[in-house]
């Protein structure tokens, strides 16, 4: 579960990966549309949430989205957003949560990555990058490919390394692409990529 608001300024409401995965059926996935828009708004794009719910549904094969849906997928828009402009180590990646399966939690993770390279590139359009951004797509699209063979303590570790390392390297994207505000504490979070990429690496 992640908690998110229900607009801005608001308290914070719970939002259910399972509730959002029922609702959105057949048309796409929790992780995947949230890698979408991680990868949107980390490349500098500006949509406010009508326009991404429209780009969401262009994406998908222009399909349409019940009230109920877009008012969940509008929370997870507000929520992405505060996480990012608030300049904190926080922010998360939408998986299905350690109950379900290490399978399951692998291919979202892969499915969160393919997408997070298909928002960049839409946001981005035709600007240069650096080599350290172009790495971790390179990094991302080698990731969207894995695959769990069996479940053990090992591959549980892996994942929980993987998954950690594509968090700090989306942060550290956005942080190169639009610039990241100092926390609370003033600490740069400069430099947090490099140290976590030998985590992908066992994967390759």
């Amino acid at each position: 579960m992640t908690t998110v608001s229900s607009q801005p300024g608001d308290a914070p409401v719970p939002v259910s990966f399972d509730e959002l995965a029922d609702l959105l059926a057949e048309q796409s996935h929790p992780s995947e549309v949230h890698g979408y828009l991680c990868g949107l708004l980390s490349a500098g794009a500006h949509p406010d949430v009508k326009q991404w719910l429209e780009q969401l549904a262009e994406q998908i094969g222009d399909q349409s989205f019940d009230e109920h849906t877009k008012q969940l997928l509008s929370q997870l828009f507000w929520h992405t957003q505060d996480e990012l402009s608030s300049g904190s180590l926080s922010v998360t990646l939408f998986l299905p949560g350690d109950d379900e399966s290490l399978a399951l939690r692998t291919q979202s993770m892969g499915l969160w990555c393919q997408s997070f390279i298909s928002g960049f590139g839409q946001g981005l359009e035709s600007r240069k990058v650096s080599e350290m951004v172009e790495e971790v797509l390179r990094d991302f699209a080698e990731i969207s490919l894995i695959e769990t063979a069996e479940e053990n303590d090992e591959s549980e570790k892996l994942y929980v390394e993987v998954s950690e390392f594509v968090r700090l390297a989306w942060l550290n994207v956005y942080a190169e692409v639009c610039g990241l505000p100092e926390d609370s504490s003033g600490d740069d979070h400069s430099g947090q990529y490099s140290g976590n990429q030998d985590a992908a690496k066992t994967l390759h």
